[in-house]
């Protein structure tokens, strides 16, 4: 797979007939051949995910698209090690995970550029209401603070909602570590949150937190 890997989604393939709908145990042969087709399926299937879940734990658009790209580089170049078709969805989402955890450890060796910190905040649309986005902004500021095991486990429970065990098998830890980070991490988001203004209010008007 090329280094340049685009995550676009592609015209039906013409070595597929239309209407076609390959199996996963196929897709997954097509992919292990390092089929073109194959591998598009697979884009087509997860990039919403991976692109999902980049952005709930990282907050940055600006850098969705490469993370996004690297993530599924990494799946191509690893796809050997995927043997059944139901490990797809785990594996793909445990590299997404392994990519994201990169990416926030790269953003603190960096952080002698924490005065251009406006910059590094999500980008959030215009039409969301002010309040929305100051919210948004102070969220990310919050998980910022978080150490990056603990920030990838609060976001994969939290705010994407999954199982502890899917949170677990995602990070290659047990569950009992996925329960002390998340205890860890809910700890220091609750202090975090009680120091800033926006935070503090939406603390208050909610009942896990209290």
């Amino acid at each position: 797979m090329s280094a340049h890997l685009r995550v676009v989604r592609k015209p039906r393939s013409p070595d597929l007939p239309v209407g076609a709908q390959p199996t996963s145990s196929e897709v997954l042969r097509g992919l292990h051949a390092r089929n073109p087709a194959a591998e598009r399926r697979l884009l087509d299937a997860y990039a919403g995910l991976v692109e999902r879940m980049l952005f709930r734990i990282l907050g940055d658009l600006r850098t969705l698209e490469d993370l996004v790209q690297d993530v599924f580089a990494r799946v191509f170049s690893r796809i050997d090690d995927v043997r059944e078709p139901e490990a797809l969805k785990p594996f793909i989402t445990s590299v997404t995970v392994f990519v994201a955890r990169e990416a926030i450890r790269k953003k603190r060796r960096h952080r002698w550029l924490a005065f251009f910190a406006s910059d590094e905040l999500p980008e959030i649309a215009a039409s969301v209401d002010p309040e929305a986005r100051q919210g948004v902004r102070a969220f990310y500021r919050a998980l910022e603070t978080l150490d990056p095991d603990e920030r990838l486990a609060f976001t994969l429970r939290i705010v994407e909602g999954q199982e502890l065990a899917d949170v677990a098998a995602a990070c290659n830890v047990s569950v009992a570590t996925v329960k002390r980070r998340l205890q860890r991490a809910e700890a220091a988001f609750v202090e975090r949150c009680k120091k800033d203004d926006v935070l503090a209010s939406w603390l208050a008007e909610g009942d896990r937190w209290t």
